[in-house]
């Protein structure tokens, strides 16, 4: 059996190999190695290079970023892969299935079933901002927090400062932090909370002797459980750009979703697997927590799926190729990055053509100017097959949706992008009830109402030289985004 432990070790072996191989290329250079025996090594290097881009399955563009680097400067280019490529690795797939074997050795399988589902989408963010505040106020025995972004900012003060004073009450308070997404700030920010007894781990840093695989393996969830009852997942970070008590022009436009009852049980069960993997704890240290059972409360039915470079497989992916390739009236996207991946994209070409309804609706400008040029060519080529291109204006919309035929709904952390099904470790939600479809149809609405449709001429520069070069840069850079 493979242990979070276990595959640190690895990690670290794997670090100093290459850690060796760059100094022998040292010595090469400068005249201390044999012609021949660095020839073994550059061949070593480049073949490793090349097996783990082809195993990565994420574009053939991407193929074209690693192949000329390792050719040029195979061991360089070794360690940077080993740093920032790579999209599976099999001993963190067997660790986290550790921790469902023991979850469900401990508890019955996860019944997604029997849910009350809210959305949480003031203009504002003042909605989930407000939600969090209740939560953290009113949990009787813990919290957990998983976030990309804790910003140092009003927000964010905000919400340690109430982690802290629940700490001290006796709460058992965890925050799980990316260690890029929230580069810096933790650690000055989160002293009150860790002195009230407070727990903050940093999810995969950066060195290989304290990261858990590739430093491109981002933990981009967004999750947020209460006594394991109550959960808030969607796309907002905590910072003032995504919620708030007042309004604010910088602020995204998104939205969250407040789920009580047995999938949040679910999310924690996601949440604990990710504190072990960033701690090193055991899941049997979670034992009691993973044999309680939340009662049902409503009738929707949340079934939860996490996905990242420690699942076998792509299962957010494989849910959207499900559902686009099953649409029989409609499909809606909403995606502040909408860069698909071969397959997917071909799905709603085809719907598209096949007089399906399909819609994108994506911010005018979004926070990544490369990911807005490379967004073009997919756009012009949808557009042309029939689909419905809408722009949305005032602010950046960083919303993840996606409705399928108004029956099913998928929310969650996940854009439509390579990043996001292939890298990162997301989090989603497919929801089956009517009323909570409606509910995001209305705020898909007011988006709509908001935006321009695709025009031609906005994007005419992309028809010349420049703008196809420039779209074909960043199609190649995209996955790295």
């Amino acid at each position: 059996m493979v242990s979070f432990q276990g595959y640190g070790r690895l990690t670290r072996g794997a670090g100093i190999a290459l850690a060796g191989a760059a100094l022998l290329g040292l010595a090469w250079v400068l005249g201390y190695v044999p012609a021949n025996a660095m020839w073994t090594v550059k061949i070593f290097c480049w073949v490793y290079v090349l097996f783990q881009v082809l195993r990565a399955r994420i574009s053939f563009l991407y193929l074209l970023i690693w192949g000329p680097l390792a050719y040029l400067l195979p061991v360089p280019t070794t360690l940077l892969f080993f740093l920032f490529g790579g999209r599976k690795h099999a001993s963190l797939a067997d660790a986290k299935k550790e921790v469902n074997r023991v979850a469900r050795r401990l508890s019955e399988e996860p019944d997604f079933g029997g849910n009350r589902f809210k959305l949480l989408g003031d203009q504002h963010g003042r909605d989930t901002f407000e939600a969090l505040r209740t939560q953290i106020r009113g949990a009787q025995s813990r919290i957990s927090i998983s976030t990309y972004a804790l910003d140092n900012d009003a927000v964010g003060k905000e919400i340690i400062s109430l982690l802290t004073a629940r700490a001290r009450e006796g709460i058992e308070v965890r925050l799980l932090v990316d260690a890029i997404g929230s580069f810096g700030i933790p650690l000055r920010l989160c002293r009150p909370l860790k002195r009230a007894g407070g727990l903050v781990a940093l999810f995969n840093p950066v060195l290989p002797t304290r990261g858990k695989g590739s430093a491109n393996w981002r933990n981009h969830r967004k999750i947020a459980v209460f006594d394991g009852a109550t959960a808030i997942i969607g796309g907002q970070n905590l910072g003032m750009k995504y919620m708030g008590s007042e309004p604010s022009n910088r602020r995204f436009r998104d939205c969250s979703f407040l789920i009580e009852g047995p999938s949040a049980a679910a999310l924690e069960r996601v949440f604990i697997a990710d504190w072990c993997q960033a701690t090193d704890e055991t899941p049997m240290s979670f034992a009691t927590l993973l044999r309680k059972r939340v009662p049902t409360v409503g009738t929707a039915r949340v079934e939860v799926i996490a996905s990242g470079p420690d699942c076998e497989q792509d299962p957010l992916w494989d849910c959207y190729v499900r559902l686009f390739a099953d649409c029989k009236s409609s499909i809606t996207v909403v995606t502040p990055y909408f860069i698909p991946d071969k397959v997917l994209f071909s799905l709603l070409v085809k719907a598209a053509q096949a007089g399906r309804k399909v819609r994108i609706l994506i911010p005018r400008r979004s926070d990544h100017r490369l990911m807005d040029l490379a967004r073009r060519w997919y756009l012009r080529l949808l557009r042309e097959a029939g689909a419905e291109i809408y722009f949305f204006k005032p602010d950046v919309l960083h919303a993840k949706l996606v409705i399928v035929d108004h029956e099913q709904l998928v929310v969650g952390s996940a854009n439509l992008d390579m990043r996001s099904l292939f890298l990162n470790y997301e989090i989603g939600a497919v929801v089956r009830d009517a009323d909570a479809i409606a509910e995001v149809n209305g705020f898909i609405a007011t988006l709509e109402a908001e935006s321009t449709q695709y025009t031609e001429d906005l994007y005419r520069r992309s028809r010349t030289f420049a703008g196809r070069l420039l779209e074909s840069i960043s199609k190649v850079i995209a996955p790295l985004l």
